[in-house]
Parts: C-alpha cells; structure tokens; sequence
C-alpha cells in the first residue's frame, strides 16, 4: 500500500457536497464514486510520473543511478500504448514509493502534491465563478464528462465509457499528447545518469 493517503480523492469526495450545494447541482451518483475510486490509483501514479522531474531540480533530491535505473523499468512500461489498469498503477506507485525513492524525495513530492491540488482547486473555482450559471459540475481527470451537474446540464458523459466493467476501465495517461512528451523526456534524462 503506498505511504502517502489518495489526498486528492479525499478532497474530492469531501468538497463535491459542498460544491453541490453551493450551485445548486445534484452529487455523483454512487457509481460515479465507485468509478473515481477505481481509477484513483491510475491518478495517483499519472500525478507522480508527472512530478518526478522536479526532483531534479534540487541536487539534495535529485535521483540516484540506482533509482533512475529502477524508475526507467517502470516508465518505459507505462509508454506502451495499452492501458493500465488500477492495480497495475497501484503497483507501480507502491514500488515508485516504497522501494524506489527515499523519505526526502517523497516528502518533496507529496508538498509538490499538495501545492498542484491547491493550483487545481483555484483554478477549478475561477472557472466555475467565470460560468455563472453555465456549465456546473466537477471535471475529474481521467474519468469522462463532469459529476455533480444540474438536472440537464453537464451530465457524465453516456458514450458507454462508465459503464465499462474494471477489467475494459484501463486507460494510460501516458500513451499520447503532452504527458508521452514530458515522458519521453524525463527517460532522456534517467538514461543519463
């Protein structure tokens, strides 16, 4: 199990009542947070891979040739072009925290953590402000349309995505777009050491 708590599905389920009630629109339905906690450790682990290269800023924090090596078996994994699945996640993220990095590191992380959910959140809350009445609900990354809409109005989306059973609900982060790029170049880096 990996040390640090799924902070940002904490805050998530605890605000969406607020926010519900704040502008009027209906909570997710208990399948919609069965399905954000399924897909929590694929959040989790997207979070990390996408934080790890501010490690390197810090020389005190920076990986070791060690660590690089263990952590490029790890991500060359996640750029293939198959999904991963919550457990698979899970595991990577166990091994990422409980055997890769040290206390230091981890620690540096979970405050990088910590401040990226507090941007999101302002972030989040701008737009929802700039909305007025418009569009209402809580986007989550990762999971497809917004949860806790008005009645009509930015409901999940009923493409068939969430209805998809945990086994066909593997998704990779990684596999395209500007997280493959900052993927790509971080193992550029890793191989270096």
């Amino acid at each position: 199990m990996p040390r640090r708590l799924t902070s940002g599905l904490i805050l998530t389920l605890a605000l969406l009542p607020v926010a519900a009630a704040q502008t009027g629109t209906r909570q997710p339905s208990a399948q919609a947070r069965a399905r954000m906690a399924q897909m929590q450790p694929v959040m989790d682990l997207a979070q990390t891979v996408r934080l790890l290269p501010e490690l390197e800023k810090n020389r005190a924090t920076a990986v070791t040739k060690t660590q690089a090596r263990s952590l490029i078996t790890i991500l060359t994994a996640l750029q293939k072009p198959g999904g991963v699945a919550p457990n698979t996640a899970g595991r990577y993220l166990t091994q990422i925290e409980d055997r890769i990095l040290t206390a230091r590191q981890l620690t540096v992380l979970d405050g990088l953590l910590i401040k990226a959910e507090q941007e999101q959140a302002a972030r989040r809350a701008q737009v929802q402000s700039s909305q007025g009445q418009g569009r209402t609900g809580v986007r989550i990354p990762g999971i497809p349309g917004r949860i806790g809409g008005a009645q009509g109005q930015g409901r999940p989306d009923t493409s068939g995505a969430a209805s998809r059973s945990p086994q066909d609900s593997a998704f990779n982060p990684f596999a395209q777009g500007p997280a493959a790029d900052a993927l790509k170049s971080y193992l550029a880096v890793l191989r270096k050491k």
